[in-house]
């Protein structure tokens, strides 16, 4: 929980939860990696906004042939921007990943290519207009996800804005190395004092370039065996969005969006959980707070890329 929720920014990181605990720095290290050795933390770093990459992203449900699952699934393996990955209990729509790429028309060209290869006629992309939370942190205790919500800004600023160079964006996305000094080895790749690099993932973060820092848990090995999308529709989307990212803990994912066909339910997010019946406590909070009209709730059924952690 502590390499989770609190995870230091700092020099030193480790040093510090090591006194937090009252351990050992050594012992914290060779925990963390059998941690990761044994996949129940899946990687220690941060995440980087696709939007400070110049990129834009999307959803899309797509009904895809029983008979083309498997040549879907292979094919998905070899795309690195394709992310998450899954077979869902919608009656129509069987599949629904996320893709990203360089331009809504990029986007829009790779997603008709990729549904012609394995002759799915029927999809809906549903574009990133905002997205107004990213957190996936797991309370162990109560068996479901939870994190408060820092509120997201309107625009995120790109690289070229910050004047920063993208291969330093990319690197930021990747995880930290397990040893006492994590930032030491990419503060003398791009020129930084350690303490510069510091101060400036502490700017980046406070912008929202970067996300969720610390640890990445992986919820199957720790009892979280359960995920839902909940999609809504309101008479205000916008406002249903924003209050379900500044109320819903439980929410690891909050994104509005927007189709490219008609579709009422432009509100997303995610829960995960011990059991359908902690999802769905916490969806019908969702539909409390934003007095939903109609939603739809989706358990994943069966993960078509597994450990993909960008």
């Amino acid at each position: 929980m502590e390499l989770q929720y609190n995870f230091p920014l700092d020099e030193k990181p480790f040093d510090i939860v090591a006194g937090k605990l009252n351990l050992r720095t050594d012992l914290v290290l060779k925990e963390t990696l059998n941690l990761i050795d044994s996949e129940i933390i899946k990687r220690v770093g941060m995440y980087v906004n696709f939007r400070s990459k110049g990129m834009e992203g999307a959803l899309i449900a797509a009904s895809i042939p029983l008979d083309q699952l498997d040549k879907f699934r292979r094919e998905a393996l070899h795309i690195r921007e394709l992310t998450h990955n899954f077979i869902r209990n919608h009656p129509r729509y069987n599949v629904w990943y996320v893709l990203k790429a360089e331009s809504k028309e990029a986007l829009e060209k790779r997603v008709r290519d990729l549904m012609e290869e394995v002759k799915a006629e029927d999809y809906v992309i549903l574009f990133s207009k905002r997205n107004l939370k990213l957190s996936v942190k797991y309370d162990l205790i109560r068996g479901i996800s939870w994190s408060k919500n820092e509120k997201t800004p309107e625009k995120i600023p790109t690289a070229d804005e910050l004047g920063l160079n993208m291969e330093f964006l990319k690197a930021l996305s990747y995880p930290l190395p397990i040893v006492e000094r994590p930032f030491k080895a990419l503060a003398e790749r791009f020129g930084y004092r350690e303490a510069e690099l510091v101060d400036l993932i502490s700017e980046l973060r406070s912008k929202h370039v970067i996300k969720d820092y610390g640890a990445t848990v992986n919820g199957e090995k720790v009892g979280i065996t359960e995920n839902a999308m909940l999609l809504i529709n309101t008479d205000n989307i916008e406002e249903s969005c924003n209050r379900i990212a500044e109320n819903l803990n439980e929410a690891t994912h909050v994104v509005l969006r927007e189709s490219n066909k008609p579709w009422d339910y432009l509100c997303y997010c995610m829960l995960h959980g011990r059991s359908k019946a902690v999802i769905r406590e916490a969806s019908m909070k969702a539909l409390g707070i934003t007095g939903a009209k109609s939603y739809m709730l989706l358990y994943s059924l069966d993960n078509l890329k597994p450990g993909i952690v960008m």
